[in-house]
């Protein structure tokens, strides 16, 4: 049966002698790579998907075959739930913190298929919005964006990129939020779709749930303000990454260029 899947990808659910398994089909074999790489090395840490196979078709389309996880998604849990899995939640952004990488992935910012990020520092990565050889900005005037939105949003990311004290590398997940969360009995069971994953800064995480601020995840984005902003610099740190992420979507909206996700 198909199930609500991401944006670039088909989900179904299937099962072979009562086992049932994930297949998702899509365009961008880089993807499918990028779950197995997490698979491969933080399975054991991470309550992630099994991949089994990714494969490449002739056609240029790309499938993944991994193991079922059990758990809804936050986005059908009710309010209660909801308040109930507010503590496993927390626990997973602090297993997501202290997890060491291998050493030998280089880079930040977006990772490939075999776990390297492309930017040379963090602040490179959040530095590429308004960098012109990556972001081309001024043909989007044209076609209806506010120019003096991106402008006044780019001057208040230089000014607060000095606020940001990165001193460790960790894996971010890049898309946390209600769809890409399971949960059962109280417990996350299950953390989806890695093709926004990155090298960089944990509090990027957490910004990112800040910036969406589902209406249906108010009591976890209430804990995380009160757990993570707790002094002026992470207040503007997370601000920061809350405007990087606020640029990237206008880009990637008016443009409909993926590609600065697969540098």
């Amino acid at each position: 049966k198909e199930l609500n899947g991401g944006l670039v990808s088909q989900t179904y659910q299937f099962e072979v002698e009562k086992q049932p398994f994930i297949f998702q089909v899509g365009n961008h074999l880089e993807n499918y790579n990028k779950e197995l790489f997490i698979k491969n090395n933080f399975s054991e840490i991470l309550p992630v998907r099994r991949v089994i196979q990714v494969y490449q078709t002739d056609l240029a389309s790309a499938y993944c075959i991994s193991e079922y996880i059990e758990g809804d998604k936050l986005f059908d849990l009710n309010s209660q739930q909801l308040l109930n899995i507010v503590p496993a939640v927390l626990n997973i952004l602090e297993t997501l913190e202290s997890i060491e990488l291998p050493e030998d992935n280089k880079g930040y910012g977006y990772i490939d298929g075999t776990g390297n990020a492309s930017f040379p520092t963090w602040l490179d990565f959040v530095k590429a919005v308004y960098n012109d050889d990556i972001y081309t900005w001024d043909p989007l005037e044209e076609k209806g964006l506010d120019s003096e939105v991106v402008k006044n949003a780019i001057e208040e990311l230089k000014v607060y990129i000095k606020s940001i004290n990165f001193t460790q590398k960790n894996i971010i997940h890049g898309d946390l939020g209600s769809y890409n969360l399971l949960a059962k009995d109280n417990q996350i069971t299950g953390i989806i779709d890695w093709s926004l994953a990155k090298y960089g800064d944990h509090l990027y995480d957490k910004a990112n749930f800040l910036f969406w601020n589902e209406e249906k995840l108010q009591p976890l984005i209430k804990a995380i303000t009160k757990k993570y902003i707790t002094n002026k610099e992470t207040k503007e740190i997370i601000y920061c990454y809350m405007l990087q992420i606020g640029l990237e979507e206008l880009y990637i909206c008016n443009t409909g260029n993926l590609n600065i996700q697969y540098r």
